[in-house]
C-alpha cells in the first residue's frame, strides 16, 4: 500500500507530538512493507529515505501559525493530487482540506484525519472565521475522523454531530520505553510536558509536592520540557523549590531513562487529548498520575497502574501522588504497568490499526 502521512503544526506543544507520532507510525508501516512518504515542513527544506520511509520537507515561508499551515496546504496539494497513493492520513486540518481536495482526483483513496486535540468549537471560534471553515470541512468531508481518546471521539459527536469518530492513540515503543535497571533511591516524581502551559498545572503539582514532603521528606520532582520554569518555581514554597530539579528538554532518544528512573510520572492537565507521556512512563513501568478531567483519566486503572484526583485540588493531588509512591513500592506494579502500555505499542497494535482504517475496515 502506498501511504502519505500529513502535518506542519507550529504550535510548540502540538508539534512535537504530531513530530513524535506520525514518524513513529511512518516507520512501524514500512516495517509492515508498506510505501510511506511523510510531507512536514521546515526552514531547511529537504528530503530523505531511511527503512522504507520517505520523509519530505517543504520549506516554511510563514512564521505565524495558522497562516504556516495554509501556506503548506496550498503546496502540499499538488504533491497529493500527483502523487498515487491508497490513502492520506493528515494530523492537521489544513493539510486535511488539501487531502480531500485531492482525493476527489483519486478514486479510491482514502483521507484520514487525527485529531491531537479535542474539537471544541468554542476554541476555533476565538481563532477565526477561516479556520472555523476548515474544521467544518475536515468534519463533512474526511472519510476517517480519529480523535487521541474516547474522550475526544465523544466530543466530536457532542460539538459537531458526526458519531463514526475513530479512536486512534498515541503508541509507545514498547521495546525502547522499558523499565530502568532501578528506581532513583529518592521517591522522585516526573513530569514531563511545556511548564509553561497553565493548563498543564505545574503550579499545583509544585503545591501538592509541598503536602508530599510532609510525608515523604526526601522526595523529589523532576521537570522535564521546554521552556522557563523559574517563575513557576519563585512562586512556589521553599520546600517545593528546594526539592525541585529542572531537567531541561532533553535528548528525545533517552527520555526512556528519565521514565524508568522515576518513581512516578505525573499529568495534572485540563483538557488534554490523550497523554502521550503517560504511556511512555506505563512502558517503562512506572505509575502514573493524572486528573479526572480530559482523556488521560482514560489510560489509569486506580491502585493497579496509577491514581487519580480531582482537577484544581493540590491536597487532592498530594493524596494521589502519595498512593502512587506506594504503588511504586508493591510488588507487580512493573508488570502490570507494562501490561497496560502492550495495546499502544506501534508495530504491534497501531500500525494494524491503521492499515484497517486506510482499507476501509472499522477499527
Amino acid at each position: 500500500m502506498r501511504i502519505a502521512l500529513t502535518h506542519a503544526y507550529s504550535w510548540p506543544e502540538v508539534r512535537r507530538g504530531a513530530e513524535r507520532f506520525l514518524p513513529s507510525l511512518g516507520a512501524a508501516l514500512a516495517r509492515r512493507g508498506h510505501e510511506v512518504t511523510h510531507f512536514s515542513s521546515a526552514w531547511e527544506p529537504g528530503r530523505e529515505t531511511m527503512g522504507g520511509l520517505t520523509t519530505i520537507r517543504l520549506a516554511r515561508r510563514v512564521e505565524e501559525q495558522y497562516g504556516h499551515e495554509a501556506d503548506f496546504s496550498r503546496r502540499l496539494l499538488p504533491h497529493l493530487a500527483r502523487g498515487n497513493f491508497d490513502a492520506v492520513h493528515s494530523l492537521g486540518r489544513r493539510d486535511a482540506v488539501a487531502s480531500i481536495r485531492a482525493a476527489r482526483l483519486r478514486r479510491g483513496r482514502r483521507t484520514v484525519f487525527t485529531d491531537l486535540g479535542l474539537p471544541l468549537r468554542s476554541y476555533w471560534a476565538t481563532v477565526g472565521p477561516s479556520e472555523e471553515r476548515a474544521v467544518e470541512k475536515v468534519v463533512k468531508g474526511v472519510d476517517v475522523y480519529s480523535g487521541m481518546s474516547q474522550c475526544a471521539v465523544d466530543h466530536l459527536e457532542r460539538e459537531y454531530g458526526r458519531s463514526d469518530g475513530v479512536v486512534v492513540p498515541g503508541g509507545v515503543d514498547t521495546g525502547v520505553f522499558v523499565p530502568a535497571p532501578a528506581r532513583e533511591p529518592r521517591p522522585t516524581i516526573l513530569f514531563s510536558g511545556a511548564f509553561a502551559e497553565p493548563y498543564k498545572e505545574v503550579a499545583l503539582l509544585l503545591e501538592a509536592l509541598s503536602l508530599v514532603a510532609e510525608r515523604e521528606p526526601e522526595v523529589q520532582l523532576w521537570l522535564s520540557g521546554p521552556g522557563d520554569c523559574g517563575p513557576l518555581l519563585e512562586a512556589a514554597s521553599p520546600a517545593a523549590r528546594e526539592r525541585t530539579r529542572n531537567l531541561g528538554l532533553g535528548e528525545a532518544e533517552r527520555q526512556h531513562e528519565r521514565n524508568g528512573r522515576a518513581w512516578v510520572t505525573c499529568l495534572p492537565s485540563r483538557f488534554d487529548s490523550f497523554g502521550m507521556v503517560l504511556i511512555e512512563a506505563l512502558s517503562c513501568g512506572t505509575p502514573i498520575v493524572t486528573t479526572t478531567q480530559g482523556a488521560p483519566q482514560e489510560l489509569v486503572d486506580p491502585g493497579v497502574t496509577g491514581e487519580l484526583s480531582e482537577p484544581g485540588d493540590p491536597r487532592g493531588l498530594a493524596g494521589a501522588l502519595l498512593r502512587a509512591l506506594d504503588l511504586a513500592r508493591v510488588s507487580g506494579t512493573t508488570e502490570a504497568c507494562r501490561a497496560a502500555a502492550e495495546p499502544f505499542d506501534w508495530d504491534r497494535s497501531l500500525a494494524p490499526l491503521a492499515e484497517r482504517l486506510y482499507c476501509g475496515e472499522r477499527a
